[in-house]
């Protein structure tokens, strides 16, 4: 591969990703916006029985998802999205035993 062809392309992409202050500025309201929409779904789902026993297996196989202090809005969504749509691992003992006959 030409090296100053590579080069060039790193450039390039380096000065595609910059983000004017502007952009910043909407981009963090913007997931200011979907982390209240976020945390309002979370809630109104653990209002109700299934999504109560749900959180609670979350919490369970994950831990319970906190926002720290020093965390932007920006890397909490992102976070808490993940925690929310992972796919909790299956347990090894199943949810009911198979019933014993005599």
């Amino acid at each position: 591969m030409d090296r100053s062809r590579k080069a060039t392309r790193e450039r390039t992409e380096a000065t595609l990703a910059h983000l004017t202050p502007h952009e910043q500025v909407l981009l963090e309201e913007r997931a200011t916006e979907d982390l209240s929409r976020l945390l309002a779904g979370l809630d109104a789902l653990g209002q109700t029985p299934a999504g109560a026993t749900e959180i609670e297996r979350r919490t369970r196989a994950f831990g319970s998802c906190q926002r720290l202090p020093e965390e932007t809005a920006v890397v909490f969504h992102g976070r808490l999205r993940q925690w929310s749509e992972r796919e909790i691992p299956p347990t090894k003992m199943p949810l009911h035993p198979p019933r014993q006959v005599p």
